[in-house]
């Protein structure tokens, strides 16, 4: 395998402080997972659907409710923290909704170009 490639979007921007006190902008980036399948074709065995619906309460039973509502949206998050003069010299400065492919090498490179 050669590199992974994912799309991710811009789902937060604040500011954040380091130890002695300097101010970074931080540009959250997540990923919408894949969903579960939630109809199954006709004709698949009982013991397939069964397990579909065991995980799907399992999920409901490990996760807590309020969790549950953020984990369906973007999970997996990348983050970027700028300093302030970096981010100030960006011609195009992210927003949130932006997206984004990611593309991971197997020398461990990062590439992330804008869709």
């Amino acid at each position: 395998m050669s590199e992974v490639k994912f799309a991710i979007k811009v789902v937060s921007i604040h500011p954040s402080y380091d130890a002695p006190g300097n101010e970074y902008v931080c540009v959250e980036f997540g990923y919408r997972p894949p969903t579960m399948p939630t109809v199954v074709p006709a004709g698949v065995p009982r013991e397939v659907t069964d397990a579909i619906q065991a995980s799907k309460e399992m999920v409901r039973v490990i996760v807590p409710p309020q969790l549950q509502a953020h984990m369906h949206r973007y999970a997996n998050r990348l983050t970027l923290y700028l300093s302030m003069d970096e981010w100030e010299s960006l011609q195009q400065k992210y927003t949130v909704g932006d997206e984004f492919e990611v593309s991971v090498k197997n020398d461990g490179s990062i590439t992330i170009k804008k869709i």
